[in-house]
């Protein structure tokens, strides 16, 4: 019985500890993001359509 609630309190805390892991990381993400200048928004979301210039053929 109580071997049963010592678990269920490491999957309290470990679950408290990844959420917290998370939106640390997402805070982190959200402000590089909102900081980032104006000329590489331009460059990042024009990226994908850019023409190549190697030939690969």
């Amino acid at each position: 019985m109580f071997h049963r609630i010592l678990v269920e309190e490491w999957q309290r805390v470990l679950t408290t500890i990844s959420f917290g892991i998370f939106l640390v990381t997402f805070g982190i993400i959200a402000l590089r993001t909102w900081r980032m200048p104006r000329e590489s928004i331009r460059r990042l979301e024009n990226l994908p359509l850019e023409n190549d210039t190697n030939d690969h053929e």
